[in-house]
């Protein structure tokens, strides 16, 4: 959304794209940065009414409360590529230890996500996420590596008691995305098979190996 044009332009883009926040039902991409005067997470807070679908990239932990609080959101894509809430070194993040804050519960106004994708979040972050959604949330869309003795995300030797520990009640269907990590066949078919065990009632797919295509927010 925010190319870095010209100051006054930027300005111009800035206060349009505000203007149409307003009333906004979706799907709207948020593109986040460390500029002070980056107008991201007012355009979140301007949307946040009647927002229903959105793609955050590279969020701060401003950005993820702001998201958190949206009464109507059903759809959600994170992004976290690069910078502070980054998972994991690949891009070069800008803290030395990635911030790992733990979102709370729901406000009560909120009705609960119903699909949700999510590219390297700490996992501190992640769990908090879904525990908050557990009772909702339908689809999940998740980039994690499937390799034995790998950090977070490149690896998770526990995954299914991660997401066992988050209550996903209404879970249909989860979709495991290798991204830049490496896809071990072996340590694949255990992990998708323990989650199995831990989801007895959604459908577990590994993108690689069952050619599952990711969604739009």
């Amino acid at each position: 959304m925010y190319n870095n044009p010209p100051s006054g332009a930027r300005r111009a883009e800035d206060a349009a794209a505000l203007q149409r926040a307003v009333g906004a039902v979706g799907p709207i991409e948020v593109r986040c940065n460390d500029d002070p005067d980056d107008p991201s997470l007012e355009l979140l807070q301007h949307a946040a009414p009647t927002l229903e679908r959105l793609s955050v990239i590279h969020p701060r932990v401003p950005h993820l409360r702001a998201v958190h609080a949206m009464p109507r959101l059903r759809r959600l894509s994170l992004w976290c590529g690069r910078g502070p809430l980054c998972a994991d070194g690949v891009f070069g993040t800008e803290v030395a230890e990635p911030e790992e804050p733990e979102l709370g519960a729901l406000p009560p106004e909120h009705a609960g996500l119903r699909w949700l994708c999510v590219l390297p979040l700490p996992r501190a972050t992640l769990e908090s996420l879904l525990r908050a959604h557990g009772g909702t949330l339908e689809d999940l869309e998740l980039v994690v590596g499937a390799n034995w003795n790998e950090p977070w995300p490149r690896g998770c030797d526990d995954l299914h008691l991660l997401l066992g520990r988050c209550g996903l009640r209404a879970l249909r269907s989860l979709v495991l995305f290798r991204w830049i990590y490496s896809h071990a066949a072996v340590a694949c078919r255990m992990q998708l098979a323990a989650v199995r065990a831990a989801l007895p009632g959604s459908q577990v797919l590994c993108r690689e190996c069952d050619e599952a295509e990711m969604q739009e927010p």
